[in-house]
C-alpha cells in the first residue's frame, strides 16, 4: 500500500491507496450486476412488491440494494470495510453500527462491566453524556459517579466538557474501582474537551476512556479542525457517520486503540445488541463516506469551513443575533468545531424553540410581505439558541434562506421576552443530583405517576431528558429535589421536548412506590 502525505499545515493527511476500494459497496453492486433472483429476504424482494407511495419515497435503487448476501460473503466484505475505517481514523479496530452511536453507547458500557476484575463496576461518566448512556447503565447495573462539566460563562448555556482536575478528583475518590471513563466529545454545541489530558488522567488510575464523538466523525479529515479522540488517546472512541459525513440515519462506528480495552468482548456485544438482518445500504455507506473522506475530504471541507466562516459572518452581522466563537466561550480555537454553528437569537425578542417553529413554515410565518422558500429546518433550538450544522453535502442556497429568514425577523418590532436566564437553564438541568439507588435498580423497581410539583423528595424511577441537547437531567435511581423540579418545569413551559418520560408534558413523572 502506498500513502501519499496530502499537504495540511501542522497535520499532514495521508491517503493511502487501498482507500480507492469500498468492499461492501462493490458486494452489492456485483450482487445486483448478476440480476439475481431472489428467493430470500427481505420480502419486498428487491423492492418488486413495493407500493407505488413507498417506492417513490425510497427509490427503487435503494430497494434493490436491500439484499441478503451469504452470510460469508457478507461478513468477508464488513471486515474489509471495518478494517479500511480503522485506517481511516487511526484506529486499531473498527466495528460498523446501524444503530448510531446510541447502539455504541450501550454496547462498551456493557463490555466494559467489571472488565478489571470484580468490584470495578464503577463508571466515571460526565452528566453532559447522551441519554443512550443510560442504557447501558441499566443493562451493566454499573454504579455511576458523575462529572458535571463546565458551561460557557458568554450566556448561550453551552456545555463545554469535563475538565481534568474535575476527572482526578473522582477517580481519586473511587481507589481505582472504575471500570471505564465516559464522556462526550465534541459536545452539542461542538465544543471539544482537551482529550489527551483526560486520557492521561484515566491512565493514571489504570482505567480505560470512552469518548461518545458522535458529532466528530469528520475531525481526521481537515487539519483545521479539533483532533479526534483516538488521536488523543482515547482506548474506544464511537462516531455516527450519519451526522457529519454523508451516510444515511443510524450509520456509526465504534474504534479501539491499544490493550486497555478487549476489543473482543466489545465486538461480541455488539454482535449481541444488533440486529442479525443488517440493512447493508446502512452498512455500505459508511463503506463509502470513508472512501469519499479519505480521497476527496480535505477539498470538501475546505469549502465547508469556507461556508461555515461566511454564514458566520453574515448572521453576526444581523442586529439581535450573537454567533458563538471560541473566544466568546473561553476554549482554544483548536478545540471547537466552527461548522457546528450556535446563533442566539434572544436579541431578536424570540426564543430560538419559537423561532425554529417559524423558519420551518415559509412566507407569512415571518410576518413580513417577503417569501422565503424552501422552509429552514435547523439542527435544534432551545431557550436562547438556535443550532446549526453545516456538512459537505450543505448548499449554500438553504444558508442563504437561513441568513434571509433572520434578516427578515430584526426588522419586526420587538416584544418583550419574559425574564431569560440568561443560559442558566442548562447548567440547572445539568446540576448533579443525589442517587440513591443504580439506574438499573430503579429500571426494576415497583414505581407509580405523581404530579411533578408533588414529586420533591421523590425518586425517579424513569430519565428525564429536555431535548436538545438530548442529556438527561434527572437519570432512574436520583432524587428529584426542588432545583430539578424547577428547572424541568421552565423546560417544558419554553417549549423544550421532554424524551424518556412516561408523560412527556411531565404533568405526571414515574416514580419509585414507597
Amino acid at each position: 500500500m502506498t500513502a501519499v502525505a496530502l499537504s495540511g499545515g501542522d497535520r499532514p493527511v495521508l491517503y493511502d491507496a487501498a482507500h480507492g476500494a469500498a468492499p461492501l459497496v462493490d458486494a452489492i453492486i456485483r450482487y445486483r450486476g448478476l440480476e439475481t433472483g431472489a428467493l430470500h429476504v427481505p420480502g419486498h424482494a428487491g423492492g418488486r412488491g413495493v407500493g407505488s407511495t413507498l417506492r417513490n419515497l425510497l427509490g427503487s435503487t435503494f430497494l434493490a440494494s436491500d439484499v441478503w448476501l451469504t452470510p460469508a460473503d457478507a461478513t468477508r466484505a464488513r471486515r474489509e470495510a471495518e478494517a479500511l475505517a480503522a485506517k481511516a481514523w487511526g484506529a486499531d479496530t473498527a466495528l460498523f453500527l446501524l444503530d448510531g452511536s446510541s447502539g455504541g453507547n450501550r454496547a462498551v458500557h456493557l463490555a466494559q462491566q467489571q472488565a478489571f476484575g470484580p468490584g470495578t463496576d464503577h463508571v466515571v461518566i460526565a452528566r453532559d453524556s447522551h441519554t443512550s448512556t443510560l442504557a447501558g447503565l441499566v443493562l451493566s447495573g454499573a454504579t455511576p459517579h458523575w462529572v458535571i462539566p463546565r458551561i460557557d460563562q458568554a450566556g448561550f448555556g453551552i456545555s463545554l466538557g469535563i475538565d481534568p482536575a474535575s476527572l482526578d478528583a473522582a477517580l481519586s475518590s473511587l481507589g481505582r474501582r472504575a471500570g471505564l471513563v465516559s464522556m462526550v466529545s465534541p459536545g452539542y454545541a461542538g465544543a471539544c474537551s482537551d482529550v489527551r489530558s483526560l486520557a492521561a488522567v484515566a491512565h493514571r488510575y489504570d482505567t480505560s476512556l470512552f469518548v461518545d464523538e458522535a458529532w466528530g466523525a469528520h475531525l481526521p479529515f481537515h487539519p483545521d479542525l479539533p483532533q479526534h479522540a483516538i488521536a488523543q488517546g482515547a482506548d474506544v472512541a464511537v462516531t455516527s457517520a450519519h451526522k457529519m459525513l454523508a451516510a444515511p440515519s443510524g450509520a456509526a462506528i465504534i474504534m479501539t486503540a491499544g490493550a486497555r480495552v478487549d476489543a473482543g468482548r466489545i465486538s461480541r456485544t455488539v454482535q449481541m445488541t444488533q440486529t442479525t438482518s443488517p440493512l447493508l445500504p446502512v452498512l455500505a455507506s459508511i463503506d463509502d463516506a470513508r472512501r469519499t473522506m479519505v480521497s476527496r475530504g480535505r477539498v470538501l471541507l475546505d469549502r465547508t469551513l469556507e461556508l461555515a466562516s461566511d454564514a458566520r459572518r453574515r448572521l453576526a452581522a444581523i442586529p439581535g443575533v450573537r454567533v458563538a466563537e471560541a473566544e466568546d466561550l473561553g476554549v482554544p480555537a483548536d478545540r471547537f468545531d466552527p461548522l457546528r454553528l450556535v446563533i442566539s437569537v434572544r436579541g431578536l425578542g424570540l426564543t430560538g424553540l419559537e423561532l425554529e417553529r417559524l423558519l420551518r413554515t415559509p412566507g407569512p410565518g415571518l410576518g413580513t410581505s417577503g417569501l422565503l422558500h424552501p422552509a429552514v429546518a435547523v439542527e435544534g433550538a432551545d431557550e436562547s439558541n438556535l443550532f446549526v450544522a453545516i456538512t459537505t453535502c450543505t448548499s449554500p442556497d438553504v444558508v442563504d434562506a437561513l441568513v434571509t429568514a433572520l434578516r427578515t425577523v430584526a426588522c419586526r418590532p420587538r416584544r418583550r421576552l419574559r425574564p431569560a436566564w440568561d443560559g442558566q437553564l442548562v447548567e440547572a438541568l445539568l446540576a448533579p443530583r443525589t442517587q440513591v439507588c443504580t439506574p438499573r435498580e430503579a429500571h426494576f423497581a415497583a414505581t407509580e405517576s405523581v404530579p411533578l410539583e408533588r414529586s420533591v423528595g421523590r425518586t425517579s424511577a424513569e430519565p428525564i431528558t429536555p431535548y436538545p441537547p438530548g442529556v438527561p437531567s434527572v437519570m432512574p435511581g436520583e432524587c428529584l429535589d426542588r432545583d430539578a423540579v424547577t428547572a424541568l418545569t421552565r423546560a417544558v413551559a419554553s417549549g423544550m421536548h421532554i424524551h424518556g418520560a412516561s408523560d412527556p408534558s411531565l404533568s405526571t413523572v414515574c416514580v419509585i412506590r414507597d
